[in-house]
């Protein structure tokens, strides 16, 4: 399976708030990685009352679950709502007038 978040893409999220936020079976969660010190972005196949399993779309390389085990709640950042892809931000931003996209030389 491909991964459903790409490099270079823009995520927005709604701040997980433990006890009033859900987390469901299928979500797409952010989160601190229990060992490392990095932030994840994986897919949520589990969830118990004080944590969840989290795996990538490309299950093959993917480190999570499989690998560090169920994930706090605690850990959890956010929920993602809404990506844009790099070609939309740029067609975005030529539609505004007052914005530009520059290109690093």
């Amino acid at each position: 399976m491909f991964p459903t978040i790409k490099e270079n893409e823009i995520v927005f999220f709604k701040k997980y708030v433990k006890n009033k936020s859900l987390l469901k079976v299928g979500q797409i969660v952010i989160f601190y990685h229990p060992f490392k010190n990095i932030k994840l972005i994986k897919r949520i196949s589990r969830v118990s009352k004080n944590c969840i399993e989290v795996f990538g779309d490309n299950i093959k390389y993917s480190d999570d679950s499989s690998k560090f085990g169920l994930i706090s709640n605690e850990k959890v950042i956010g929920i993602v709502t809404y990506k844009i892809t790099s070609m939309k931000f740029k067609n975005l931003l030529s539609h505004n007038k007052r914005s530009t996209f520059l290109e690093p030389k």
